[in-house]
């Protein structure tokens, strides 16, 4: 059996891979300088429908499963449920605005900029509050029985970037996180 943790922290350095190329485009607006709004929007879009339908559900399975033996982590936990569905809002947010300038509309820059820097060190605190104090207690509770629970409690889709097939809605995404880690 694939170590659950491996997988997880894995899925949490794809979506920091994401945040950087998504930084970066920032940087470039920041600066005056045009953006690649139709990737800013391809990287917003997969957050809002792989991490916040498939990645932040399943975490929320675990999350129950890891208080329900240790509740001493609960109020870490009921911080990091706020921060999903946060995060999710936020980045559908993002995810209109960048559709709308894609499309051609004008969306005024405090829109974007902010909000898109918001996101960003929103989505990096969670992942270090999950990966620093999460994911010892799911070490320290969790046994190959609710792993496969977890697992069957949220359908599998697999991932539409990273996994094993790229859809084509992120073929140049893909090729830019390529680029990027050259």
């Amino acid at each position: 059996m694939t170590d659950p943790l491996a997988l997880w922290h894995a899925e949490h350095v794809n979506f920091a891979r994401l945040l950087e190329l998504l930084e970066a485009q920032l940087d470039c607006f920041h600066r005056g300088d045009a953006p690649d709004y139709e990737q800013m929007l391809d990287i917003m879009y997969y957050m809002t429908h792989y991490p916040d339908q498939l990645h932040h559900p399943r975490e929320d399975v675990a999350f129950a499963r890891i208080v329900a033996r240790e509740p001493g982590v609960r109020a870490v936990v009921d911080e990091l449920l706020r921060q999903h569905e946060s995060l999710r809002t936020s980045g559908e947010r993002l995810v209109h605005d960048l559709d709308g300038i894609v499309g051609g509309d004008v969306v005024p820059r405090d829109r974007v900029e902010g909000p898109g820097r918001d996101y960003i060190a929103s989505f990096r605190r969670h992942i270090d509050k999950e990966e620093t104090e999460i994911f010892p207690a799911a070490a320290r509770v969790l046994g190959a029985a609710d792993w496969t629970a977890i697992g069957a409690a949220v359908a599998h889709r697999d991932d539409p970037l990273f996994g094993k097939t790229t859809e084509k809605r992120y073929a140049a995404l893909s090729r830019q996180i390529a680029r990027h880690a050259e």
